[in-house]
């Protein structure tokens, strides 16, 4: 008897997991299906909501849609317990939680240690790295464009913003400060409208202004970052100059030199509503996107980019599997064109902020943040001030000029540069230079290391894709290595050394 009552239980529970269940599946290139949605895609694994599959491991059931669940982003352990408030956590992977709704979601949640609340969502992230159209070498009117990148403006257009005293999204700041850039953008010549959506009750706003593209009108690169603000008081003040008045200003000094420039193809430059209440307003514009078939290249989005104090002064880069070539060239542009800037890549990419409403659309999109983000004592506070900040230009001009100089050159402008014969990129003690660039046969880069030590050739495709590498371990100085490319298509890669813990990377051009 007791037998068959824990067969029948067990029964009736595996049935109840085949209706609907949370889990994981043990396959990073496992794809939605009829009977589940991926609703996370992890570097070794996705997270699904609906049938339970056969190899997948159970991580809630009962819940009736995705609405009972939120992803939560986190600081620190402390952000775990402070989570806790919300629901039981019923997945964690380093900073990212998904937790049991106790009550539905509401957009004031702020918690000291916790980073982002939004509602879980769907994704049409691929699982294969989506290919970014690297076309020719050095360009001499990007290096123009990042040139004429002003730390004034930058500070003079943040300063601005921080004046409205909060930019929380239902309030009169955060409207005044939409017209305010929705004018400016119209300022510059562009196209600008303010484009309204529904969020939680009350009606929000995205700024969008628009470059027309020369020769591919219908193909878009985006610039964007979130307008709105929050604090304890978020009423009344939320000053917000580092979240996010300073990327909101980038995108408008892109904007402002930019537009006095034409590009084959079209630029959007594009400040987001309801980012703090959980990406309403970038959600909004993707999903719309999507629907409509827009053909959206890539996604460089800005959050949170004047805070570097020493030794973690460097650019926070996070990008997905199908954004791997754009981050592979963002790396590498900002090398070329912004070498003072250094970069860490994140190896669990977070998506706290209005790039990952594209991964969920399946565009290609990535955040640059300042890597110090976690221990800013001003987010999310009323000490988010100007002031603050000044001490560590230029580094805010640094970040601010790589994603200028990432969109500028993806966009590809009118009137291109010349491709250079050779050039060097480096870190401390890592550097590397090709021999000649556009190389035909073989290519052959200096490599020079402070000691002996084994160091990585990697090459990769512009999709993201490693087609060649090769590993060795050299003596102390400068060491000749040859890589073969005979074998491989004309075209744009990305060549890019580890050694001594540290990495350089670097385009090269094949041709025949």
């Amino acid at each position: 008897m007791k037998i068959s009552i824990l067969l029948a239980l067990f029964l009736l529970t595996t049935a109840s997991l085949a209706v609907e269940a949370l889990f994981t599946i043990p396959d990073c290139r496992a794809e939605p299906a009829d009977s589940y949605v991926i609703v996370l895609r992890q570097s070794n694994h996705v997270v699904a909501f609906g049938s339970l599959e056969k190899k997948g491991e159970l991580l809630d059931t009962g819940a009736e849609s995705l609405e009972e669940y939120a992803l939560v982003t986190v600081r620190n352990d402390n952000g775990i317990l402070q989570a806790t408030e919300l629901g039981s956590v019923v997945y964690q992977n380093g900073n990212t939680l998904i937790v049991r709704l106790l009550r539905p979601l509401r957009g004031d949640f702020l918690r000291s240690d916790i980073f982002m609340v939004q509602p879980l969502r769907e994704t049409l992230a691929p699982s294969s790295p989506l290919p970014i159209p690297l076309t020719r070498g050095y360009d001499d009117t990007v290096a123009d464009i990042v040139a004429a990148v002003s730390q004034d403006s930058l500070i003079s257009i943040t300063t601005n913003y921080q004046s409205y005293l909060t930019r929380y999204s239902n309030t009169d700041g955060f409207d005044t400060a939409c017209d305010w850039s929705n004018d400016r953008f119209n300022s510059y010549g562009l196209d600008s409208e303010i484009r309204h959506f529904s969020m939680q009750g009350y009606d929000c706003q995205n700024v969008v202004a628009t470059q027309t593209g020369t020769v591919n009108p219908a193909q878009y690169w985006i610039i964007c970052g979130h307008l709105d603000s929050i604090s304890p008081y978020s009423q009344t003040d939320a000053p917000g100059a580092d979240d996010n008045g300073s990327g909101s200003a980038a995108v408008m000094e892109a904007a402002r030199i930019m537009s006095q420039y034409s590009f084959e193809y079209t630029v959007l430059y594009i400040l987001w509503g309801g980012e703090e209440q959980g990406l309403y307003g970038s959600e909004h514009f993707a999903d719309s996107a999507a629907a409509a078939g827009s053909d959206i290249l890539g996604v460089v989005n800005l959050d949170m980019i004047f805070y570097g104090p020493a030794s973690e002064d460097q650019a926070w880069l996070h990008y997905n599997t199908a954004s791997t070539g754009l981050g592979l060239a963002f790396n590498a542009l900002s090398d070329t064109y912004v070498p003072a800037l250094e970069k860490i890549v994140a190896t669990s990419p977070v998506s706290a902020s209005d790039h990952a409403s594209f991964w969920n659309a399946g565009y290609a999109a990535m955040l640059t943040i300042e890597k110090a983000v976690w221990s800013n004592p001003h987010y999310h506070q009323t000490t988010d001030l100007m002031a603050n900040y000044l001490q560590y230009f230029p580094f805010g001009t640094n970040m601010a000029k790589a994603a200028i100089a990432t969109v500028a050159y993806l966009a590809v402008p009118d009137n291109t540069g010349i491709s250079e014969e050779s050039f060097q990129t480096e870190t401390a003690t890592t550097s590397m230079r090709l021999s000649s660039n556009p190389v035909t046969s073989v290519a052959s880069t200096v490599i020079t290391v402070p000691l002996t030590g084994s160091v990585k050739l990697s090459l990769f495709d512009v999709s993201g894709r490693e087609v060649q590498s090769h590993s060795e371990t050299l003596p102390a100085g400068s060491t000749l290595v040859n890589m073969n490319v005979e074998s491989l298509s004309p075209g744009i890669y990305l060549l890019r050394l580890d050694a001594n813990g540290e990495s350089a990377t670097t385009r090269m051009v094949i041709t025949r």
